[in-house]
């Protein structure tokens, strides 16, 4: 397969929430899986995280982006979270300042710094958390992660399709 296809962000929003849906599906206890086991958390990080990452590339190209954005400097930071951000709030500073505002009243917090900080310990879980069996230690705040994840769908939601997630799905139909 070697056609060249330009990115569509209605597309890229639709994997994403593929990926959410596969997210929530590990999160839900335990009712929906045959033998659960605590990786199945590890799998929820993982969708999650690469959720995130396509709904920052969606707003990306939705913001006229170029594409060699997304892979990042010489492709190495094309799944860091905090590389994709910085270069979202360079093409859309005040929805960017909006959500980290929203997340940090969500969580309550006077740490002015509190995104951020967050951000970083997520930044790289879809290449992290992958291999989490390598590894003898692993910090992440889930609570963080899926809100920003979830924040993320409605926002690039918004975007692309100029609704509500509640809209979108209320009228996917039509």
């Amino acid at each position: 397969m070697s056609e060249c296809v330009s990115l569509d962000p209605c597309r890229m929003f639709e994997h994403g929430c593929a990926f959410v849906d596969c997210a929530k599906y590990c999160e839900i206890e335990p009712n929906n899986i045959e033998y659960r086991m605590r990786s199945h958390t590890v799998s929820a990080i993982v969708n999650s995280a690469f959720a995130c990452e396509i709904f920052l590339k969606a707003l990306l190209i939705s913001h006229g982006a170029p594409e060699k954005i997304l892979r990042g400097e010489k492709g190495r930071k094309g799944h860091d979270l905090s590389y994709l951000w910085e270069k979202f709030k360079e093409y859309d500073n005040e929805t960017a300042l909006s959500m980290e505002q929203n997340m940090k009243n969500w969580f309550n917090s006077k740490n002015e710094n509190m995104f951020y900080e967050m951000l970083a310990d997520i930044s790289n879980a879809f290449e992290y958390w992958r291999y989490i069996y390598e590894k003898d230690s692993c910090k992440i705040n889930l609570n963080f992660l899926s809100g920003f994840r979830n924040l993320l769908k409605e926002t690039c939601c918004k975007r692309v399709h100029g609704k509500s997630w509640t809209d979108y799905i209320q009228n996917s139909g039509e």
